[in-house]
């Protein structure tokens, strides 16, 4: 029986198994499953392949579809996580992200979503080396009023990306884009992640979408500097910082709820565009580090419409049941459960789709 030895990975790294582990479960020695997944050894005999299946808890035509995965080095992915990130994490966070890239594909072959704003690709050298620019360009593309932005995430929505929210399963991840070029831009987040956190992590992996091609070390920097203007444009934030004879936490607390970021951007912020001397920024530092953690005036993450609808599209307009989603997908129930959270009623409001 033909298997696709990327299937067997990424179903062994999903269920964080070593090679060893999987090996004991099947009953065959560990060179058999690094033979399998090295592609040497695809065409497996039946009952082994039954087995494997049943090892991973995925049905056998998840093994046997075809695709590739996705990882770290492709120029298409970046990822914003934290030093503490576990490699065992690591290669289940990749393992789930390409598994729900994969399952998002099949659903798009029967529907497409359709951008509302363009989604420019922007090099930071054409604007003088400057996120801050890029920031202000994609402000003015998309016709933007100043002040705030209201909500990011149906904004980002509008120019076609998908944002998939994720259970990482740890604090240390919070989260990556794709841009592939046969399906729509995808941002996958954390769905443990505070509102003002959210929104930040939303206008970085923007900030990578539209300024990056291939991964180098200033990038993440970029992101951030990117983020930081888009959400709290530099325009705006002089006047207010200049107004503050001492910038004290109390007025950051105060800020905070307008311009829905948190308070430790706005620090960030005043330090970056020169309202804190070094001696001032450390000190608040200190303090915001002693009494505001967790921050005061906390808000909620801002709805997912595209993602959430796309499924919902299958059981309401396509009438999909619940087994034949599962089948289409080629996962187990309890996969489905776990990341679909099925349910038969309908969204107050969706993207724009259309049947394909």
């Amino acid at each position: 029986m033909k298997l696709n030895p990327q299937m067997v990975t990424l179903a062994r790294e999903l269920r964080e198994l070593t090679q060893e582990q999987l090996a004991d479960r099947v009953g065959v020695g560990q060179a058999k499953i690094a033979k399998v997944e090295g592609g040497l050894q695809s065409d497996v005999a039946d009952e082994i392949a039954e087995r494997l299946a049943s090892a991973l808890e995925m049905p056998l035509e998840f093994l046997q579809q075809s695709g590739d995965l996705v990882g770290v080095g492709s120029s298409a992915y970046f990822y914003r996580k934290k030093a503490d990130l576990s490699a065992r994490d690591r290669k289940r966070i990749h393992a789930l992200i390409n598994l729900l890239r994969l399952n998002l594909g099949k659903m798009l072959n029967s529907i497409e979503i359709e951008a509302r704003r363009p989604l420019p690709q922007l090099d930071v050298e054409d604007y003088g080396g400057s996120p801050e620019r890029v920031a202000q360009a994609i402000r003015q593309l998309w016709n933007l009023p100043d002040g705030p932005i209201v909500n990011l995430t149906t904004l980002i929505e509008s120019a076609g990306v998908v944002i998939i929210p994720v259970d990482f399963g740890t604090q240390s991840m919070d989260g990556t884009s794709i841009r592939l070029a046969d399906m729509p831009p995808l941002i996958f987040i954390n769905i443990d992640l505070p509102g003002d956190r959210w929104r930040f992590t939303l206008a970085h992996e923007l900030g990578h979408l539209i300024m990056h091609d291939v991964p180098h070390e200033q990038m993440e920097d970029e992101a951030d500097a990117f983020a930081a203007e888009l959400l709290m444009p530099t325009g705006e934030l002089r006047p207010i910082f200049k107004r503050l004879t001492t910038i004290r936490l109390e007025d950051l607390a105060k800020l905070k709820p307008f311009w829905r970021t948190s308070m430790a951007a706005l620090l960030k912020r005043a330090g970056d565009l020169g309202f804190l001397s070094a001696n001032a920024r450390k000190n608040l530092w200190i303090t915001y580090r002693r009494t505001c953690l967790p921050e005061p005036s906390a808000f909620e993450q801002e709805p997912v419409r595209t993602y959430s609808g796309i499924t919902q599209y299958f059981v309401d307009s396509l009438d999909y049941t619940r087994a034949e989603m599962e089948s289409l997908l080629h996962i187990s129930g309890s996969d489905f459960e776990r990341l679909y959270r099925f349910s038969s009623g309908k969204p107050k409001t969706g993207p724009t789709l259309r049947v394909v």
